[in-house]
């Protein structure tokens, strides 16, 4: 009992931490935790569709609960989850229960108005009219054939039934044209992975593929074509799948393998404290951005923003204060400015932004942040040596020549302002 209680209890834990901060490890980490409880439920209904499916959807809802969650409800999330996960797989087992899904007042409605005929069925021992069934559930007579209607329509006939007048051996799958089926659904890029899959094959595997999947040739045909035996033919199209699976499989691990490369790399520039490009980062994107500018004509400016004051916060508040201060302000400037500028650290306490396709237009961008930059530091406490918040603007062929002199631009602090230097000073409160 008491270990079952410290589960709960490390799971709630969890996510409240994933609600404070929601990062994909956290994410998978609830999962595991709470993947006996989806189990759990799933096995109340796998008498009626596969395990598996019903895991599935209870992850479904798992996910849902944990997107929905409220801890200031007062309900515990193991209890707030239960309800959520056999809800998802109830709805998922009534849809599926339908070829076609029906709306659920109309499957009430029909549920009573069965019940209705059979009842009254039974009791005048023939069936029971319209007006009969709509006066005992005190609706309309029109209701109660748009019931029946409905019901009818909502009928799905079996490929394999035979039409009337027919004889036996013909179904009307028969009469079903294959190639009317075998339109193209795949995206663009899952048909360019496809084609480059089957590009490996050799011709012969390529050939049977295609007269088997885009032609609609059944093994018996396909032989005859192409002079082969039927088991021959067989065997190829079993080959060349499991081929083309192998083929898929490990191109979709390459694909993770250089996605996790591509994260791993975003680490390794990141900043620690601030979660921002580092200082380092920053100069090389500077260089390189400098150089397609100059090549296609294109202008570019650069933000920099430092702060006098610093050591006073640093003795009066500690180390950890200047941290979430500079954290604090990463977020703010990642906030307040545009998708395609890049906010970096530059400096020892400072920041660097990169504004790609922006000229002199930038001081515009610079007036709109330090002017937010006052209503911001209004907030932010500080001892009697007030940090000082100073912006300073670079434009590339406007106020320097190139990016050596654009960095050189923002990089010193306090300096007294030149011709080709913006500079602002704003104060903390």
């Amino acid at each position: 009992m008491s270990e079952m209680l410290k589960t709960s209890h490390e799971g709630d834990e969890l996510v409240l931490r994933y609600l404070e901060n929601p990062r994909a490890e956290l994410k998978d980490a609830i999962l595991l935790q709470y993947a006996p409880m989806v189990e759990r439920i799933a096995r109340r209904f796998s008498g009626i569709e596969q395990q598996e499916d019903l895991v599935q959807v209870g992850y479904i809802g798992l996910l849902n609960a944990l997107t929905k969650y409220d801890p200031a409800a007062g309900v515990r999330f193991n209890t707030y989850a239960t309800h959520l996960v056999a809800g998802e797989i109830k709805h998922y087992l009534r849809d599926r229960s339908q070829t076609i899904r029906q709306p659920a007042w109309l499957q009430e409605l029909r549920h009573k108005v069965n019940k209705a005929a059979s009842l009254l069925t039974s009791q005048h021992g023939r069936p029971a009219t319209h007006e009969e069934v709509a006066a005992h559930l005190g609706i309309t007579r029109q209701a109660v054939e748009e019931v029946y209607a409905t019901q009818e329509l909502l009928k799905v006939a079996s490929l394999d039934s035979t039409l009337p007048g027919d004889d036996e051996t013909n179904s009307e799958v028969d009469n079903l044209d294959s190639a009317d089926f075998c339109v193209e659904q795949l995206s663009v890029e899952d048909r360019v992975v496809l084609e480059r899959a089957i590009q490996q094959l050799r011709d012969l595997e390529r050939e049977v593929l295609v007269l088997f999947h885009f032609d609609s040739l059944n093994q018996t045909e396909i032989a005859g074509k192409l002079g082969i035996s039927c088991n021959y033919v067989s065997h190829i199209l079993r080959q060349s799948l499991a081929k083309l699976r192998r083929i898929l499989t490990q191109e979709e691990a390459s694909d993770r393998v250089l996605r996790d490369q591509a994260k791993t790399l975003d680490d390794q520039v990141l900043d620690p404290v601030t979660g921002v490009y580092d200082e380092a980062y920053f100069i090389a994107r500077v260089n390189e951005e400098a150089h397609r500018a100059v090549a296609s004509g294109q202008p570019l400016a650069i933000i920099g923003i430092d702060f006098d004051g610093i050591e006073n916060l640093r003795a009066f508040y500690g180390e950890v204060c200047v941290r979430d201060f500079l954290a604090d302000t990463a977020d703010f400037l990642k906030t307040n400015t545009r998708r395609l500028d890049i906010v970096c650290r530059y400096g020892t306490h400072g920041f660097g932004i990169l504004l790609p396709f922006t000229g002199l237009s930038g001081e515009i961008a610079l007036q709109r942040i330090t002017a937010r930059f006052d209503e911001w530091l209004q907030h932010r406490r500080a001892p009697s040596g007030q940090v000082q918040a100073i912006t300073k603007l670079s434009v590339l062929g406007e106020t320097a020549p190139d990016a050596t002199t654009m960095l050189e631009q923002i990089q010193a602090v306090g300096a007294v302002t030149t011709p080709g230097r913006k500079s602002t000073k704003r104060k903390a409160a």
